[in-house]
């Protein structure tokens, strides 16, 4: 056993944070999911989707954790990067597709992209880009969706959406889920009401989501021929059940 008395020990690296991309999601109820999971079908649920990730990022040099419910996906942006915004679209594609997997098995995302000073190796991660993010995450995202940073959203313009609310600026994950998604998110966000009927806490994010998936899926943009709406009837039906 080492012992130590005072300042008798001092580092021997000279870490240093650099420019980092990051994103930090959270499955919302997930910590509730974890504690329930009888047959670790949530486990590896998460498993299997995070090793999708880590392959597509593998291409991109981008870091990728999980720790519990909670993801993050990180790329370093060096001063004048010719691949600055490549490397945002990656972190954006990358949020987008775990957040649309999340959702076809009844699970909402929501989260926080910015760019600020990070640093990892494989005993920590750590930075103000982080500190950032997390705090946005718990205090501003509030509803099932991943705030962009201003400067972010500025740059990729066609990646977001904003909130007509409170002007926040999310990414918008329905424009990069699979063709004929909608139908499954339809019939997921509907089991969600129905699951969570009498918990006014998460109806309310799940109605925030049923605004958005309206919004979006009745737009020339998302490519869908049929636009299909959640209708007040299918809410109602929903939560009467």
């Amino acid at each position: 056993m080492t012992v130590r008395t005072g300042m008798a020990r001092f580092p021997v690296t000279d870490y240093k944070t650099s420019r980092y991309c990051i994103a930090y999601l959270d499955v919302l109820g997930g910590a509730n999911k974890i504690c329930h999971d009888k047959d670790n079908s949530f486990l590896n649920y998460l498993n299997m989707i995070m090793k999708d990730g880590v392959s597509e990022a593998n291409n991109y040099k981008i870091y990728t954790k999980i720790f519990s419910d909670n993801i993050l996906f990180a790329v370093e942006i060096i001063d004048n990067d010719p691949d600055k915004e490549k490397k945002i679209a990656k972190i954006f594609n990358l949020s987008a597709n775990f957040s649309n997997e999340m959702f076809r098995y009844g699970n909402l995302v929501r989260g926080a992209i910015v760019i600020g000073d990070f640093f990892y190796n494989d005993n920590i991660v750590y930075g103000e880009a982080l500190v950032r993010a997390v705090k946005i995450e718990e205090t501003e995202a509030i509803y099932p969706r991943i705030i962009i940073q201003n400067e972010i959203a500025d740059l990729l313009p066609q990646y977001c959406l904003q909130d007509l609310k409170d002007n926040k600026k999310f990414l918008n994950t329905f424009l990069l889920s699979a063709y004929f998604d909608h139908i499954s998110f339809k019939f997921e966000i509907l089991e969600m009401l129905k699951s969570n009927k009498n918990n006014e806490h998460i109806k309310e994010k799940i109605l925030h989501e049923i605004n958005y998936f309206n919004y979006w899926f009745s737009q020339a943009e998302s490519g869908v021929i049929e636009q299909p709406q959640i209708t007040q009837e299918d809410i109602d039906k929903a939560i009467k059940q």
